[in-house]
Formats: C-alpha cells, structure tokens, sequence
C-alpha cells in the first residue's frame, strides 16, 4: 500500500474517535501518525524492514503494529470495528461549514446522526433548532453547505480519480482479452471533479467471449478494487453515436460510476474521441462534412468514415485541427480548430520553479533543506519558500521577529546551495479590511509575496471583493494566492465579484494563483479563461506542505491547459531574470 493510503486509515480512525468522543491523547495519536506517514519521502515499509519506524518521533509500538496489518491485510481490526459500529458516512458531517469535531460528536452522541441524510432530515423536521450551540445563523449555514455537498454527492477529484484509475489498470493490465485500453472522459480531458470513471478498450478476439471474460476478471479482484456490475438502466450513455458499442458500466467503490466501453481496433479511436468530448463540444463540430457528428441517424456513416483512423485524422475529416483533451470542455475552442487558431498550451515541462511552498516553519511536515532539496532533484531553476503570516495561528505563522529570522536563513541558504535560486517569501494573510500582516518595510525585504484570505469567509460580496482589492492595490502583493477560497466538494468559494478582482488585478499587475493542492485547484478554468483575456498572468504553484506534495504540479498545469494557456501566461515558465523583472513591475 502507499504511505497516502495508510495516512488516511490514521487519519479517518482519529476523526472516528473524535466523534466517538474518546481521550483527546489517543486522537491525537492517530492524527500524528497520519501526519508523519504522509509526510515521509520513503515507504513506510523500507523504514519498518530497516527497524527504523519506531525511532520516529510520535510512532510508538501500537502504531507500527497497526502498520504492519495494514500493510499485510489492507487495514486493520481496530479500523474494522470502529466502521461496523459508526459507519464511515459519519465522516461526511466534518465536511459541513459550521460542524466541527465538537459538533458532530454532539450530533452523533446525543441524536444519532451518523450520515448527511439523517443531518438534512434533523434540518427539515426542526430537530436542531434549539440544540446549544447552533443559533439560526449556524444553521442557515449548515443548511447551505449540505446543499453545496449534495451536489457532489458520488463524485471525486481528480486526485482520487487517478488512484481508483491506478486501480483498475493494474486489474485490466492482467486482462489477456484486451488488446489496449485508454481512460477516457472526465479523467481524460483532467476534470478538476469527475463524475465517472470512463475506460475504451479493445477487445482482442469476439465482443461476446470478451464482455463475460473481462466481467468475470473485475469480479476475481474485488480485493483490490470494490466493484459492482449494474444494469445500464437509466445510465447516460453519452453521444448517440456511441449507443451501438457494447458497454460495462460499474460501480466502484460503492457509488462511483464507472463504464467500459469494449470496441474493435478499427472503432479505438473514434470510441475516444466521441467519448472525450462534452455534449457542449461536439454539439459544436462542423455539420457540413461528411462526419455529422449531431446526427444519429448516420451513426452507420461516421463509423464506416473513422474505420481506423486516428483523432487527429478525425478532426482533419471535419476541416479541423487536432483539439487536445483538456480543450474539449467547451464549444469555443471548435472556432479556433477550424481557423487553426488553437494556443500552443503550456507543458509540465515548461515549469521552471514553484512560488507557494511551506516548510516546518509554519505548517509544513519538512524543513527548509528537505523541501530545496526536493526541489532541486525535481529540477527547478527558482524555489520560494512562502510560510505563514502571524493571522494563521493554527498555521503556527510567523511574527516579524520569526519573518525577518527565516528570511537570513533563507539567504545564507541560497548563497550556499549551487543549481537553484532560493527565494524568501511569506504567505501574508489578508486581514478583514483588506490590510496585510505585515508593513510594507518588511514586505518590500521579500522576493515574493503571495497574499491570501484564510478567515472570515462569510463576509458580503462587496466586503470580500473590497478586501482583495485593497490587497491587490498593495504595491508589494506579487500574487494572490487561491483567489476564492474554495475547497472542492467540500466548501464553494466564498461570495466575491470574480469580474472586479480580474480587473483590479489587470491594472495593478498583479499575478492571479492557480492552487495545484487537488482539493482547490482554485482559479478554475471558468475564471482563469477570463484572467488571460483581460491580460492577467498566471502562476501555478503547489502550495506543499511537504516532498511528496511537490507531484501536485501536475494538477495545476492540467487546470492551465484547460483553461487555455500558454508559457507566455504563465510566469513560472519564464527564466529566473525574466521572472524577477516581471515581479518588479507592480511595484511603484
């Protein structure tokens, strides 16, 4: 198993006690494992075979104990017990806005709630209402954040999408009765939340004998991946076109979608780009070629035209040029093909260095060493390290004293380090009126300030927006760091004028974020699209805690290229010089 993937089971088994209401010491001893497991840039495996597990600060015998079955079974008895007593639904009420540790256990203790459908039927039958704690406003917002939850309901980031991918590749890997597979829909076109998982593959013999083979093999590696064969009742199939393929549809892990669609080598890559695409997308094709794509009467005709062809051969038959993935989101991007007009996008290559880092100083599970030592093996020409300001308290920010301390360190650390440049910065919090935690003799010492909200989400829209432009007025913010505050499936942004901010941020040159942490990815694609029309520059960063969370980088480039941006948008493409003059330039 992955570190991640035992963090996790830590981290749900403390949460679970802490609704359960149990000694805060043994939370906190489930918490610190999780944390500490997550952050190692090894397999705990290694480390348990070498006998060093132990001598890790916060790791005792019970927790290595519960590694090793983890790691021989998949779990643990004690994580077993807690689920048939509480269930993990249970967990969801943490993710409500109002509902804390405190609450839900109040929740689960004196009412019983163990889900979201008891919570939402406390809410309409008044249960609630007078309960110690949760005043009118409380539960207006509680209601709200249900309501935004439920919208999500069955779906997963792209983070989690990848690991169930990774699952089922490995399952299908094994399959000697596909020729080839490819991911296709959501995951392909690297949808920030997908609400399915979508594989075309190629039989290599006859559809039938293969359908009951390859349903068969799902079902001999349960273990490894939960699923569920279901009925195509009432499923979406997708493009008409795409109706006459034999399709699997599943359920992965209780209620993810999943569908395979099986097709011969001749229909593969028509099968991926019909199944690529949005209905948005291909409801915009050219209908005057011989592939009409919007009408499914010929279907016969536009499989017969694609027999063997490639997608870009596809997209030259409708007197296009070749779309990439991610750019099949939106009917715009068909206008550019046809006028072979489409930006060349932006590359993971492309990245020349990461300007949102965190190291122990704040919040950060590694030292400053450890993280420019990750960065330089990643290959980055520049790295800054931007911890918190003194307002992130439960951040364990920094105060001008600890700033100014870091900042030398930061520079004897750079003057001694050969192949990077080092860069001193602060995520500075935006306070309420749109101040900073810092004056602007301290900001004006820094090489990057990435300035960013973290309270008081629940101001109007007109307070949130006249506080971010305050600081993007700063002449000293170089970035403002994930600009609406949302946490994907579980918080939305929070009420702020998108239009104002971009415009604000255009004539101040001020550098607008794209958060790689997979739970933000924030800007999205709607208002990076936006950001890039009226001029605004972009930087991508991952916002790491830790080593492992430099792979967030990836992320990030997948909202650029959906949004479509090339190098020249994006600051972190440009050499160290001509990063640092672009920096320069909003400062008076």
């Amino acid at each position: 198993m992955k570190n991640i993937e035992i963090s996790n089971i830590f981290s749900n088994i403390g949460e679970l006690l802490k609704i359960r209401g149990d000694a805060s010491f043994r939370i906190r001893s489930y918490e610190k494992a999780a944390d500490i497991i997550e952050g190692l840039t090894v397999d705990v495996s290694e480390l348990i075979a070498a006998g060093k597990f132990q001598n890790l600060p916060g790791i005792g015998k019970t927790i290595e104990e519960k590694t090793k079955e983890i790691l021989e079974t998949g779990t643990c008895q004690a994580y077993e017990k807690l689920i048939a007593e509480m269930g993990l639904e249970v967990l969801d009420l943490l993710d409500i806005q109002g509902i804390g540790g405190k609450t839900a256990s109040r929740l689960y203790n004196e009412l019983g709630i163990k889900n979201l459908n008891q919570l939402a039927e406390a809410l309409e039958d008044g249960t609630l209402q007078g309960m110690k704690g949760l005043g009118k406003k409380m539960l207006e917002t509680i209601s709200k954040s249900l309501e935004f939850l439920t919208t999500y309901r069955g779906t997963r980031l792209i983070s989690q999408t990848i690991n169930l991918a990774g699952k089922l590749s490995e399952i299908l890997e094994n399959c000697d009765v596909l020729t080839r597979y490819e991911f296709t829909g959501d995951l392909r076109r690297c949808k920030e939340v997908c609400r399915s998982l979508e594989v075309v593959a190629e039989y290599a013999k006859d559809i039938e004998s293969t359908q009951n083979a390859l349903i068969e093999h799902l079902s001999m590696h349960q273990e490894q991946l939960a699923t569920e064969i279901v009925d195509d009742q009432d499923i979406p199939t997708g493009a008409p076109l795409l109706q006459s393929l034999q399709k699997i549809h599943l359920l992965i892990n209780n209620d993810f979608p999943g569908t395979i669609y099986l097709c011969s080598a001749a229909e593969y890559e028509a099968t991926l780009f019909l199944t690529t695409a949005t209905d948005e997308h291909l409801a915009a094709l050219p209908t005057n070629t011989s592939l009409n794509i919007s009408d499914p009467n010929k279907a016969s005709d536009f499989w017969q035209e694609t027999q063997h062809n490639t997608e870009a051969e596809i997209y030259e038959k409708l007197g296009m040029s070749y779309v990439p993935p991610e750019l099949r989101q939106y009917s715009d991007s068909v206008a550019l093909a046809v006028e072979d007009k489409l930006p060349t996008l932006v590359e993971f290559d492309d990245m020349r260095g990461d300007l949102h880092t965190h190291t122990d100083w704040s919040d950060g599970a590694h030292t400053m060493h450890d993280m420019v030592a990750a960065a330089i093996k990643r290959g980055f020409e520049y790295y800054a390290i931007t911890d918190h300001s003194v307002s992130s308290s439960v951040a364990n920010g920094l105060d001008e004293e600890r700033l100014l301390a870091q900042m030398k360190q930061v520079r004897e650390l750079d003057a001694a380090t050969e192949g990077i440049t080092i860069l001193a910065g602060s995520e500075v919090d935006i306070r309420r009126n749109g101040t900073l935690d810092f004056p602007d003799e301290i900001l004006a010492q820094l090489d990057i300030v990435v300035a960013s909200v973290h309270s008081h989400f629940t101001l109007s829209e007109a307070e949130m927006t006249k506080r971010m432009i305050r600081a993007i007025e700063n002449p000293y913010v170089k970035i403002i760091g994930h600009p609406t505050g949302r946490l994907l499936g579980r918080r939305p942004m929070y009420p702020i004028n998108l239009d104002e901010i971009i415009s604000a941020a255009a004539e101040n040159d001020t550098i607008l974020e794209i958060n790689g942490s997979p739970n933000r990815l924030d800007l999205g694609p709607e208002y990076v699209r936006k950001a890039k029309a009226a001029g605004v520059l972009i930087s991508i960063n991952t916002d790491a805690h830790s080593v492992p969370e430099f792979e967030r980088y990836q992320y990030g480039v997948n909202v650029a290229r959906r949004s479509g941006l090339t190098k020249d948008d994006v600051i972190n493409t440009y050499p160290l010089e001509k990063l640092r003059e672009t920096l320069r330039n909003n400062v008076s």
